[in-house]
């Protein structure tokens, strides 16, 4: 069945649903939203166009290449037969899949080779965006966290954890007693957890930890975990980054947006010359 054709190429209904099911699983998607097959199709005939000019340019893909991308693809499957399955249900073949990366190859190489992001870019227009946009480089708080746990395994545990904590009088206390008994791997770091912002530990032991002053450590705290002591050994505060700090990921994003919009503005015209017709009563 045929969904679209785009001047001699014909996009099959397998092929659309191979490129809806790849969006479904990008966005965490279970049921086909209007936008998703709008996205799908658009994605399947942008290709396609990119395709017909990558080959017009002389720009070739090494075998080597196609050989390295296609070993890749078949490791992410747990065992050979798994992938030959993959290929059944797909109704498609090794030679398919190959010409498939050969074609992927090709419109990256010919996008990078067209439209680089090496556009040269003010230090006076960096920092009047800069400027502009302070809220956008503001750091999060962050802190950083020992900890010795104990895992809720039996009815001792609570006092277990508590005569941990009557034991400890000294920063130097903790490291050697989180090194010596606690039930993360992290004891191997004498209990560090390293910097973490809020929103990236269960919220009892989030609580604790960003109440705490630098040196500080708690009393026992209950997780889904187990009982944790926790000492906080750092802090970063809320701030706007510095400008020489930011400049440079700044300008290599400035270039992808430039080098992005003239790639847009390249498949408008490829469109606007192009035979399309789309069967939408099969989408």
């Amino acid at each position: 069945m045929i969904i679209a054709q785009v001047n001699n190429y014909e996009i099959t209904l397998d092929e659309y649903k191979a490129e809806l099911d790849r969006i479904l699983a990008n966005f965490h998607l279970e049921v086909p939203t209007e936008k998703a097959k709008k996205r799908a199709l658009e994605q399947l005939i942008d290709g396609y166009l990119l395709l017909e000019v990558a080959k017009n340019s002389g720009i070739e893909v090494h075998i080597d290449d196609i050989e390295e991308c296609f070993v890749d693809l078949m490791l992410k499957y747990d065992s050979e037969n798994e992938f030959q399955s993959m290929l059944e249900t797909s109704n498609i073949t090794t030679d398919i899949v190959k010409e498939r990366i050969h074609n992927d190859l090709l419109i990256k190489e010919f996008v990078k080779t067209n439209f680089p992001s090496e556009c040269d870019i003010s230090s006076e227009k960096l920092n009047n965006i800069y400027q502009e946009n302070q809220d956008s480089f503001r750091t999060q708080e962050m802190v950083k966290a020992s900890h010795i746990l104990v895992q809720d395994q039996d009815g001792e545990s609570l006092q277990k954890i508590i005569q941990i904590r009557k034991s400890i009088k000294s920063p130097q206390d903790f490291h050697r007693i989180a090194s010596e008994c606690s039930d993360c791997p992290s004891s191997l770091q004498c209990g560090d957890l390293g910097y973490f912002t809020r929103g990236k530990m269960v919220k009892e032991f989030e609580n604790a930890a960003f109440e705490l002053e630098v040196n500080e450590i708690s009393q026992p705290v209950k997780t889904q975990f187990g009982y944790h002591i926790i000492m906080l050994t750092e802090r970063k505060e809320s701030k706007v980054a510095d400008f020489n700090e930011v400049r440079e990921s700044l300008e290599k994003r400035l270039q992808q947006i430039d080098s992005e919009l003239k790639l847009i503005r390249f498949i408008k015209e490829l469109r606007s010359k192009a035979d399309i017709n789309i069967n939408r009563e099969y989408l």
